[in-house]
């Protein structure tokens, strides 16, 4: 309904006309009006014979025009995604987009989510060791962590966040090793603890940090 409004603006769409063209009722159009705006869409009301509702700033793009599927892609994508990069955001994400949909909305979201079935349940780890990388890439900071390898061997490393990789055997951290001299990748649950610095890095670029490594490596796009 939102995407309906944006593309009439400034001219204004009644409320008769938008239940119309979704089949729903004046009242349910009514009530969604509501939630939109509450979710922060700059709606405003045309009064008058040819009024209705408008948006500001006609060039604006919401997620809350995305229709009910892709919005369940979403967030079956999200939910299922296992412990990701930034998984926590995305589920914080995908909560608020969830409690911002019009009601008509909600429910063909509802009913879709209601015929899927998954064994991953709630894939949330809520390492704050994981977070704590996090903040190293997003911010070119120096992480120290504590890194336990495949033959048991724990080591303190000081290290360049650049990146994450993903593969089927997990989640990596890409990063430039001071133990080492050397470009490394570090398994996240294998990180047994990490501690930022205020030491801010000059940018790598990834795909040369990276190296090679069995497979296509793309960005996700």
């Amino acid at each position: 309904m939102a995407e309906e409004i944006r593309r009439h603006s400034p001219r204004p769409v009644s409320a008769p006309r938008l239940a119309e063209r979704f089949e729903v009722s004046v009242r349910t159009i009514e009530r969604d009006l509501v939630a939109l705006r509450s979710a922060g869409l700059p709606l405003y009301a045309v009064e008058g014979r040819t009024g209705g509702h408008a948006m500001l700033g006609v060039e604006t793009r919401t997620l809350l025009s995305l229709t009910a599927r892709e919005i369940t892609g979403l967030l079956v994508a999200v939910r299922t995604g296992g412990d990701q990069p930034f998984g926590d955001a995305a589920w914080s994400a995908a909560d608020r987009l969830a409690d911002a949909l019009p009601e008509s909305t909600r429910r063909e979201v509802d009913d879709l989510v209601a015929r899927l079935r998954t064994t991953k349940a709630d894939a949330r780890s809520g390492s704050r060791w994981r977070r704590v990388v996090e903040e190293a890439v997003a911010e070119s900071r120096v992480v120290n962590i504590t890194y336990r390898d495949r033959h048991g061997t724990l080591t303190r490393r000081s290290v360049e966040a650049v990146g994450f990789y993903g593969s089927g055997s997990g989640w990596f951290l890409i990063g430039w090793c001071r133990l080492r001299g050397d470009r490394r990748i570090f398994r996240l649950d294998r990180v047994e603890q990490a501690e930022l610095t205020t030491e801010v890095v000059p940018r790598r670029d990834v795909d040369e940090t990276l190296g090679w490594v069995p497979g296509d490596v793309a960005a996700p796009s």
